[in-house]
């Protein structure tokens, strides 16, 4: 793992759960508070006044834990997404200007419980806006993190903001409400309900009371969270998953089902005090997630080049624009491709799979790229403990560049070569189409431009013709308006003018 991923799993470790117990416990404040005004319970006003001096803690605390952590947050996945300065600061600021006042709020909150068992109702929803506030940062906060497993979404996001909802960021999300609302079950198991040493409890049913309560959120959490888990391993992008991944799923699932068991069927005895355990389960849910989002972060990032450092040099009297940097050379970044298509299911860079770590075996082969390329070419049967590597039955310009792509992640000497032409990125073809072009064009339905399903066909797979029309588009039929010229870079019109050919071969 890298400095920066590290620092950053770090960072989440310790501002994640408290700000999960901060929502939870508000959450659970208001809701109790309520009910014990409208149902004239004292036990749920009681409860409410100990849930958020606990969630809130002190106001020094809630601000120094809650805010000062974003910046670096920030600060470290700036630096491990691929390109220079890849999101506006302004992405950042948003989340940060909500948490701000969120804050700000649950101080208030926190102020009139601690003065008075019924604080008036303008401190109540003072309460209810600033938990609105926080929440809504969350989850900014976790569609920010989300452009961390689809980097490929980057060059979209400068054309229209919306291309940074996604669907794992919202289950992300849903996932760390689940362990929040679990974690402040565990906080509330542990440390409320029980009088201070030497005296006598006012209300001999209060602390079940608080126990039921405790145990509700628990158990409600360990339910919910394994069918989080799942989504969100359905919904991250497929260069994304490892092994590494599935593993601290598998480890959250079972922390999960421990919480179950300690829980459920609810000890009879008062004595036991299951707060410790439910606790820490949560804790190691928190970091089991953690982890593996770093581990599929860095899969995500498997060959894409470095960020630079450099900035772009200032023109004077104009505006500054900031471009993508340039493609890699396209022989590495056609390995890429290839190694991600054909080597990436048995093979991994530091992880055993099917086949051995790639960083234990490349090695091997320093000095010798010729050696490297046979064994690509025709594969023998080497080390006992791993199954004979099948024959990927490679074009040649196929295996040069999935070997020099490989000597260059594993920072072995690679030879000087000739450039081989990459191979076209339907991906982000199909990104630029429904982009661009999905306003105007459907392949079986006409729009305000005809079907493709139509028009493609008259290209008869002359993919340079197409790229000429789609550069500069001439009216052809009166029946349709003229197409405008739509300024795509020329990667980007080539992208989509073999993601037209390939669709429309496939018969849509």
């Amino acid at each position: 793992m890298s400095p920066d991923r590290f620092g950053l799993a770090a960072v989440l470790l310790v501002f994640l759960p408290y700000l999960g117990v901060l929502i939870g416990g508000t959450t659970a404040s208001l809701v109790l508070h309520f009910l014990g005004r409208e149902e004239r319970n004292t036990r749920s006003t009681s409860l409410s006044r100990e849930l958020i001096e606990t969630a809130a803690f002190d106001n020094r605390v809630l601000y120094a834990a809650a805010l000062l952590p974003f910046p670096l947050i920030a600060f470290l996945c700036r630096r491990i997404l691929p390109e220079p300065d890849p999101l506006p600061w302004l992405y950042w600021i948003l989340p940060f200007g909500a948490l701000l006042p969120g804050c700000v709020l649950f101080s208030l909150y926190r102020s009139a419980v601690r003065r008075t068992a019924d604080p008036p109702g303008l401190h109540f929803r003072a309460g209810a806006v600033g938990l609105l506030a926080v929440l809504s940062a969350s989850f900014l906060l976790f569609v920010l993190l989300g452009t961390l497993f689809d980097p490929d979404k980057l060059s979209l996001l400068r054309k229209n903001a919306v291309y940074i909802l996604s669907w794992n960021s919202l289950t992300a999300f849903l996932l760390f409400l689940a362990l929040s609302f679990g974690l402040t079950g565990g906080t509330v198991l542990l440390f409320l309900g029980h009088p201070p040493a030497g005296r006598e409890e006012p209300d001999p049913g209060y602390r079940q009371y608080v126990r039921s309560i405790g145990s509700s959120l628990a158990l409600g959490g360990a339910f919910v969270v394994p069918v989080l888990v799942v989504l969100d391993l359905l919904s991250l992008p497929s260069t994304s998953l490892s092994l590494e991944v599935f593993a601290a799923s598998a480890a959250v699932l079972l922390l999960a089902l421990s919480v179950v068991l300690v829980l459920y069927p609810a000890p009879e005895d008062p004595a036991v005090r299951p707060g410790a355990r439910v606790s820490t389960a949560y804790l190691l849910m928190f970091l089991a997630l953690i982890a593996g989002n770093q581990a599929a972060v860095g899969s995500a990032a498997l060959g894409r080049p470095a960020p630079s450092s450099t900035p772009a040099a200032g023109i004077p009297g104009e505006e500054r624009h900031r471009e993508m940097p340039p493609a890699a050379e396209p022989a590495l970044e056609k390995g890429r491709t290839v190694f991600q298509h054909a080597c990436r299911a048995c093979h991994l860079f530091e992880t055993r799979i099917v086949g051995p770590p790639l960083s234990k075996v490349l090695p091997k082969y320093k000095g010798d790229f010729d050696r490297l390329k046979s064994y690509i070419r025709d594969p023998v049967k080497v080390s006992p403990d791993y199954p004979l590597m099948p024959s990927l039955g490679l074009k040649e310009e196929e295996v040069d560049a999935v070997a020099r792509y490989l000597l260059k992640n594993t920072k072995e000497e690679m030879p000087p070569g000739k450039p081989v032409a990459a191979i076209p990125d339907v991906e982000r073809g199909k990104s630029v189409f429904e982009t661009i072009c999905a306003g105007c064009h459907r392949f079986e339905t006409r729009l305000v431009g005809p079907p493709f399903l139509e028009v493609v066909p008259k290209y008869g797979g002359n993919v340079e013709r197409l790229k000429g029309f789609i550069r500069n588009p001439v009216k052809v039929n009166p029946g349709y308006p003229n197409m405008p010229k739509l300024g795509l870079k020329e990667e980007e019109i080539d992208a989509v003018a073999h993601y037209l050919l390939t669709k429309v071969q496939r018969g849509g």
